[in-house]
C-alpha cells in the first residue's frame, strides 16, 4: 500500500505518514490506531490475571522504594566517628 492510499483510508496526510516512516515524527495514539485500522491490522489487549496485576504492583512498589534508598558509589566505605571503634 502506498503512502497516498494509506492516507486516503486513514484520513492522515501523506506527508505525516512519510515523517512517521522516516522516524522524524511519531504519531499519537489516535493516529496510530487509525493507521493500523486503515492497514487492516487489529490490536488486541490481553488482560492480566489478578495475581499478575498484584505482582506488577508489588514490583512497582519495590522499585519506587529502591529509588529512595541512599546510594553509595563503588569504593565508598561507611565511615564511623573515630571514637566509635577502638582497637
Amino acid at each position: 500500500m502506498t503512502q497516498a492510499e494509506l492516507g486516503e483510508r486513514s484520513g492522515v496526510a501523506k506527508t505525516a505518514i512519510s515523517m512517521y516512516e522516516t522516524g522524524s515524527r511519531e504519531p499519537g495514539a489516535d493516529v496510530f490506531l487509525s493507521l493500523l485500522d486503515a492497514a487492516g491490522c487489529r490490536v488486541s489487549v490481553s488482560r492480566f490475571s489478578e495475581e499478575e496485576s498484584r505482582r506488577g504492583r508489588v514490583l512497582s512498589d519495590l522499585l519506587l522504594l529502591a529509588a529512595e534508598l541512599p546510594h553509595r558509589w563503588p569504593g565508598d566505605h561507611i565511615r564511623f566517628p573515630s571514637g566509635v571503634w577502638r582497637g
